[in-house]
């Protein structure tokens, strides 16, 4: 019996001393001790615990713009399709024949620059323009030329240079045709139900796409910083390595330039295409002076002015007759 006694005191006295340490001491039925760790905090604790009811969880909504008074778009478009939509909500804001589907043209190199994009390892290396590649009729590269990466796939995107793309499809290490089963598996992925492809430059006619595919492409193609910064940049000067001689390249996009120009906003990178089935096309991403962004389609415009105007006119229709609201929180 004394023992028992012992044993309960030396694990009180033991108890004590170790319970601010989160662990005590106590005794079975048979006498044995057994380590309890935490079990004196935590009903100390108890007491003081609160129960914390769970809080909702606010989503934002974003809202999508509204044309508050109605104005409608009373300029004539020669574009045979167009589409304007909200950047953030994707929200159409204008339309014409947004889903009828028509020659990209050069628009066609948003998504072959995708998928360069997701091949390129180095873009410092270099690679030789080879004759097949050459684009017939434009001299702008010539065969045996030896440039980097990088100022081919600038020479493509700024200046549409057909010739700098097909090197770059060499220089993925994919065949052409791997090449362009790529394009058209992506543009399945990103949901463009009607874009196809056949080759990579848009020179076909057989490289087709609705303008709400295009604005789609436009938006997930510009969400690429390469792309992007490349998209908004007025000329580069690329050097050729065999001769160490530069040559400047211009945009083709007349917004980006200024020699067509809009009020209150500016041009957050685009691309044009023009083949003579196709028309003058062009697809931009627009921000104002006030932080709202859209994205404007044309499809099929009748002159390489009209492609710029008629974009601008749509962009500044939207702007100043559409009002941008708070974002909503929902629970």
């Amino acid at each position: 019996m004394r023992s028992f006694v012992t044993i309960i005191a030396v694990a009180g006295f033991i108890g004590a001393l170790t319970a601010g340490r989160g662990f005590a001491l106590s005794v079975d039925a048979q006498g044995n001790a057994t380590n309890n760790i935490g079990r004196l905090s935590d009903i100390a604790a108890r007491p003081l615990q609160h129960v914390i009811p769970p809080q909702p969880i606010l989503v934002v909504q974003p809202v999508p713009p509204l044309n508050t008074h109605d104005v409608k778009f009373e300029k004539i478009l020669t574009a045979e399709g167009a589409i304007a939509v909200d950047h953030t909500t994707d929200a159409i804001l204008y339309e014409k024949n947004a889903h009828v589907a028509r020659p990209l043209a050069s628009i066609t190199k948003l998504m072959s620059a995708l998928i360069i994009s997701d091949h390129i390892q180095n873009w410092n290396a270099t690679t030789t323009i080879a004759a097949d590649e050459v684009e017939e009729g434009n001299q702008a590269l010539s065969a045996g030329e030896v440039y980097t990466v990088k100022d081919l796939y600038s020479a493509a995107l700024v200046g549409s240079l057909n010739t700098a793309v097909s090197a770059l499809v060499g220089a993925t290490g994919l065949t052409r045709d791997q090449f362009v089963a790529a394009m058209n598996q992506r543009a399945k992925d990103l949901g463009m139900e009607q874009m196809s492809f056949v080759e990579p430059t848009g020179l076909s006619p057989a490289d087709v796409g609705t303008p709400a595919d295009v604005a789609r492409l436009l938006k997930f193609a510009l969400s690429n910083p390469r792309i992007k910064v490349t998209s908004m940049t007025d000329h580069v000067s690329i050097l050729e390595l065999k001769s160490h001689k530069r040559k400047n390249v211009n945009a083709t996009d007349w917004l980006l330039t200024e020699h067509v120009a809009m009020a209150s906003a500016h041009i957050e990178g685009g691309k044009t295409g023009y083949i003579p089935e196709a028309g003058y096309n062009f697809a931009a991403q627009i921000k104002n002076d006030e932080g709202h962004e859209i994205r404007v389609v044309v499809l099929g415009t009748s002159d390489v002015y009209k492609r710029f105007t008629e974009t601008a006119d749509i962009a500044e229709w939207i702007f100043g007759n559409f009002e941008w609201v708070e974002a909503k929180e929902k629970h």
